[in-house]
């Protein structure tokens, strides 16, 4: 039992310094990334914090199983360099007596993952696709400064106010320029808002007083017009937030669902608690290393081994989304390929003979 301890607190040290560290550059690439559309009026700034708390909690089904695996290679490695694995393994204990040892705090970890993966995932995806849906939809006005340009790239959108009348939340002298699916519309009206509308519908901007031209990029029905009054939808890539996500649906619901976004996302699901025990249990072979050497010796090769199943794993997924591959293999093959490679390290070496 004190062997267990010993070993489980060489590894759980280390675990908890790696997944704050990950989680916390994780939160301040968001943070920024948020902050900069909420400069922009692209979103109120009282979800600029919630949306990175939610984008947290995702990847952090992802950011703990790559915590132990480099927990297990930096705690188990420091017991290699400084023989104590040595005096391990002379008390008769061998490795894969040692691997039993610490198989437990393993599951522990896989559960915990489990339980993001199944259940705080949908959560937090549904969570932060509302609350993208409400932003979008309240029209920041206030942040808006007149004489500028603001654009948003994904969706191919321009717009540029010479006034704003705040009072009656109203833009005056409004250019508005827009892409979607090959024609380009250019709006030039004396008064544009925003209505109020449904806020998990795609957004209206209405415009008075004004010309529109519908110019069309890849033939010649151009069209030109003048109007008093003229509504638009705010159609763009964020469409998406208004439509089925497989991401953001109950696990319980994707069970017999054919879809291949269903399928992968079903699968994701449950392949992410298998990949946190498997690398777990990779790293104890993997950090191998002579006596005195670098306990960090291994963690280049670790990284790198990460690395390839990471890009397989996302590889697979996207297959599975797109139909080129079915349930089976599936998203499971990179796991099966990593277990192959447990086996191959755990298999005794042959001893050589001599003469």
């Amino acid at each position: 039992m004190i062997l267990n301890r010993y070993l489980i607190r060489e590894i759980a040290s280390p675990l908890g310094t790696i997944t704050i560290i990950l989680v916390m550059i994780f939160m301040s690439y968001n943070a920024a990334r948020y902050t900069t559309a909420a400069a922009a009026g692209l979103m109120p700034a009282s979800t600029v914090f919630y949306l990175t708390l939610l984008k947290s909690l995702i990847a952090i089904e992802v950011l703990l199983p790559v915590a132990l695996y480099l927990s297990v290679v930096m705690g188990i490695g420091r017991m290699y360099s400084d023989n104590e694995i040595v005096a391990i393994h002379s008390l008769g204990i061998s490795e894969v007596q040692l691997l039993h040892r610490v198989f437990w705090f393993f599951l522990v970890i896989a559960l915990l993952v489990a339980g993001l993966s199944l259940v705080v995932r949908p959560w937090a995806y549904q969570e932060s696709f509302l609350l993208r849906a409400q932003a979008k939809a309240e029209f920041n006005l206030d942040k808006l400064e007149s004489g500028q340009f603001y654009s948003a790239e994904k969706s191919g959108t321009v717009i540029y106010v010479n006034s704003i009348n705040r009072a009656e939340h109203r833009l005056e002298q409004v250019y508005f320029y827009q892409i979607i699916d090959g024609r380009v519309l250019v709006i030039q009206a004396e008064e544009a808002w925003q209505p109020v509308t449904d806020p998990f519908a795609p957004p209206v901007l209405r415009f008075r007083n004004g010309a529109g031209y519908h110019i069309d990029q890849l033939g010649t029905l151009d069209v030109s017009m003048n109007f008093k009054d003229l509504s638009i939808l705010l159609k763009g890539d964020d469409d998406r937030l208004y439509h089925y996500k497989s991401k953001a649906a109950d696990t319980l619901a994707l069970f017999g669902s054919d879809r291949p976004n269903d399928l992968a996302e079903l699968q994701w699901r449950f392949t992410t608690p298998a990949t946190a025990m498997l690398l777990g249990i990779l790293a104890v072979p993997l950090c191998r290393t002579s006596p005195r050497s670098s306990r960090y010796s291994k963690a280049i090769i670790a990284a790198f081994i990460y690395a390839i199943f990471y890009t397989l794993s996302v590889m697979a997924k996207n297959w599975v989304e797109q139909g080129v591959v079915g349930v089976i293999p599936g998203l499971w093959w990179p796991n099966a390929l990593l277990a192959l490679l447990i086996l191959l390290l755990m298999l005794p070496k042959p001893k050589t003979s001599r003469q």
